[in-house]
């Protein structure tokens, strides 16, 4: 199953774009009923950025913000520096 990532470069991390993605996808989220594989999660990118990474749970969930947002498909990011945003604690013992 495919991810889904979007990078925000670092003008746009300063500028709160990374609070107000985090907020849509909590109203995402819950009007989902909090499933346990949709999460949304963080990785610090070069130069101030940040890479978005949303599971594959997503694609069904929250299409619209996938949509919104230009996310494109990606492989299963590696755990190393993904910090986690919205969704369960535990989703990193059953990441598709």
């Amino acid at each position: 199953m495919d991810w889904y990532y979007l990078t925000l470069a670092g003008d746009l991390v300063a500028a709160g774009l990374v609070s107000r993605y985090q907020k849509a996808f909590e109203e995402a989220f819950v009007a989902a009923r909090g499933p346990r594989a949709m999460a949304l999660f963080q990785k610090v990118a070069d130069g101030g950025g940040v890479e978005l990474f949303l599971t594959p749970d997503c694609g069904r969930q929250a299409a619209q913000l996938l949509a919104q947002w230009g996310c494109v498909s990606c492989e299963r990011p590696s755990l190393i520096g993904l910090q986690l945003l919205v969704g369960h604690n535990e989703i990193t013992y059953y990441m598709p």
